[in-house]
């Protein structure tokens, strides 16, 4: 990974790291730029069109629809004059937080990239998707444009993505300076390479993050205090509408950073449906992957008993968060609001997990704490059976049936 020891200028782009090769390339295509220009979707799609006999590319459709969002995602290389003149195409992908975790996580799709994923102009990105780069031409006389297209969508470094198609992509790509995505998202598709900027090598010591569900009076005092802070504190909600009653009778789950209170996330079980409800985390740890992993951690909680079908209240500016998830509005449901906040109702159809507890099951599962299933519970170690005195007491104090007894 390339560390420039001069001086680093404010450009984005030059932040990130880049192998030597790269900037050497750069240095040169500064001494003759070329630059990118916006264009008309009929130009766009003739050479989309030309693209299209060697690569695979989105539906014409798909194309047009991110065009039409950000119309900054599609951008025109020119070299020459007249009918000798050469044209090339960049495609670059400004990733909001919700394409950001679908990119990780392993959902996104350059085939089929969705709208809400993309910022709109100006917005600025949590990631940078690199679509297309079509250049039938010099390479590294574009670097420095590259550069600039970069530079106008971003104030700052952020992490670049790409796809590497075959082994040749990816060995490009490796001497580039991009890593494989895998090593550091281990649930991204296995073909995605990134550069990080310089800042991110250092590598900052990570908060320790942990998800578990509430199983003590103090764990469920963690989860009080977590929404006390959020949603008391910041949407000034009444005690008694924040904790209605049903904090008893649900499945609670906690979110630790380095051992810290830091979010929460509640569940409750009805016929044929689960409610995910409740969802915090503290102002200070927001930009952490604490309420991803809280939903997550839910759902699959939600598929091993047997649930498949989730059911949700979001608040309106939510919405986009809560589709990565596969939630969906509820179609011909009005809006409603509690708290003098408006929400929309949200429904996800989950695929049934494979090992969902059922009847017929292994009795003793069905016994084991709460979400530890698979693990061996206070019952399986059999406490109370090497304790030949408890034996003998519960011999003694039982009654039998038919001279049957209960005692194993």
């Amino acid at each position: 990974m390339f560390h420039n020891n001069r001086e680093v200028t404010q450009s984005p782009f030059k932040k990130l790291g880049f192998s030597a090769k790269v900037w050497r390339c750069l240095e040169r295509a500064e001494k003759q730029p070329l630059v990118l220009t916006a264009s008309g979707l009929d130009e766009i799609g003739s050479i989309l069109e030309e693209a299209r006999a060697s690569l695979t590319l989105a539906e014409p459709e798909a194309i047009r629809a991110i065009w039409l969002h950000n119309r900054e995602t599609l951008q025109i290389a020119r070299i020459g004059f007249g009918p000798d003149q050469r044209k090339g195409l960049l495609a670059t992908l400004p990733l909001n937080a919700a394409g950001y975790e679908a990119l990780i996580s392993g959902m996104f799709s350059g085939l089929s990239p969705r709208t809400d994923w993309i910022c709109a102009p100006g917005e600025m990105p949590e990631a940078v998707y690199v679509w297309l780069v079509y250049m039938p031409m010099s390479f590294g006389r574009l670097l420095g444009a590259i550069g600039s297209a970069f530079d106008s969508i971003l104030h700052d470094a952020r992490p670049m993505f790409s796809h590497a198609s075959n082994s040749h992509a990816a060995r490009l790509h490796r001497e580039a300076g991009f890593l494989n995505a895998r090593d550091y998202f281990p649930t991204c598709q296995p073909d995605l390479q990134v550069v990080f900027p310089e800042q991110a090598l250092l590598r900052p010591k990570q908060p320790e993050m942990k998800i578990s569900i509430a199983r003590s009076v103090e764990d469920i005092f963690k989860v009080f205090s977590v929404r006390s802070s959020t949603y008391i504190a910041e949407q000034y909600c009444l005690y008694e509408e924040e904790f209605d009653g049903n904090d008893f009778c649900s499945t609670q789950f906690l979110g630790t950073m380095d051992g810290d209170a830091a979010g929460c996330l509640r569940l409750r079980f009805f016929n044929g449906f689960a409610k995910l409800e409740r969802l915090a985390v503290r102002k200070e740890y927001r930009t952490s992957r604490l309420a991803y992993r809280l939903v997550r951690e839910a759902l699959e909680h939600c598929r091993l008993k047997g649930y498949t079908r989730i059911y949700g209240h979001s608040r309106l500016d939510l919405v986009r968060f809560w589709r990565v998830f596969g939630f969906k509005e509820i179609a011909d449901r009005p809006l409603f609001s509690f708290a003098n906040v408006q929400y929309a109702e949200i429904l996800a159809e989950l695929e049934p997990h494979p090992r969902a507890l059922t009847l017929g099951m292994d009795p003793m599962m069905m016994i084991r704490p709460e979400g530890a299933w698979d693990r061996p519970g206070p019952f399986d170690l059999c406490l109370s059976e090497r304790d030949p005195r408890r034996k003998a007491m519960l011999a003694e104090s039982v009654r039998t049936v038919r001279k049957q007894a209960i005692t194993a």
